[in-house]
């Protein structure tokens, strides 16, 4: 039997566990069940690295994750995790479920759920449920189950198929990162770069701009293609780089409309490429050197 808990964002309840019971706690238990069984071990794992969306059949793993909140601890001691109270918890505050079991070799395993408000049934509503031909009122707070399965915890090892729920449970910016402001500025600094205006930049550079200056900035790209083939690749693929001269040197000038910019950035990040076979040129989401 698996014992549910919850992973908030309250402070003063970070995990509390849910008291079911015997009944519901079976066929909950089954229901689980299949959603494990779902969350395949047979699947390709690849590295994440913030720059590759995988494919049906791949998924993405992080070794050396930091529980930062013993979820493995909980629940290996369910007993000593408080039961959830809504009177003293909003359940609002849940930004998942979980679950887990001791593996053969003694590893806990917690598999996790992502969980949003959509999913509460609230007592400051009027909420029905059907049963035996008649429609019965929900007395009290409650919540639904998703029907599957966010990420898996074995021991430090975290997998999950979507970096956008799996950044909803847990704080990724160790392993994911965007570009601070003052990451910002390096850029804008580098001599290849040209802004005309730092500040402007900055203010305009939102989640998906400062992920991928700073994924830019990771490959060293600009320093290690020289500006001529930059130039002669961008015009193969119909990309409008604009340059200005400094000292004698050609820069990259970062164009000052949104849209433009995410252009050039996604050809700076190498989102951009030509099938070798049909000579078809194409733009990813996602890329896995090979």
């Amino acid at each position: 039997m698996y014992t549910l808990f919850a992973y908030t964002r309250d402070p003063g309840n970070r995990v509390v566990r849910f008291a079911v019971s015997q009944d519901i706690q079976a066929s909950m238990t089954a229901y689980l069940q299949e959603q494990m069984q779902a969350f395949s071990d047979d699947c390709e794992e690849v590295s994440f690295d913030g720059n590759y969306k995988p494919d049906q059949g791949e998924m993405l793993v992080i070794d050396g994750f930091d529980d930062l909140d013993s979820l493995g601890k909980s629940v290996a001691s369910p007993l000593d995790v408080p039961v959830a109270d809504p009177a003293s918890l909003s359940f609002e505050q849940i930004r998942a479920l979980f679950f887990g079991y001791q593996e053969a070799d003694g590893t806990w395993t917690v598999y996790l759920q992502s969980f949003d408000r959509r999913r509460l049934i609230s007592s400051a509503g009027f909420s029905i449920f059907h049963s035996k031909d008649t429609y019965k009122r929900i007395e009290g707070t409650g919540l639904t189950l998703d029907n599957k399965l966010a990420a898996r915890l074995r021991g430090s090892k975290l997998s999950f198929f979507s970096f956008f729920h799996a950044r909803q449970i847990f704080d990724m910016t160790s392993y994911y990162q965007e570009a601070t402001d003052n990451d910002i500025k390096q850029f804008s600094a580098l001599k290849q770069v040209h802004v005309d205006n730092v500040d402007e930049l900055m203010a305009a550079s939102d989640s998906w701009v400062r992920r991928k200056v700073w994924l830019v900035m990771q490959s060293n790209i600009l320093g290690k293609v020289p500006p001529n083939d930059i130039k002669a690749i961008a015009a193969e693929f119909s990309i409008p780089v604009e340059y200005v001269s400094h000292e004698g040197e050609e820069k990259i000038k970062l164009p000052a409309d949104k849209k433009s910019l995410k252009t050039l950035l996604r050809f700076l990040d190498e989102d951009y490429y030509k099938s070798p076979l049909s000579k078809t040129n194409f733009l990813t989401n996602s890329k896995r050197a090979v």
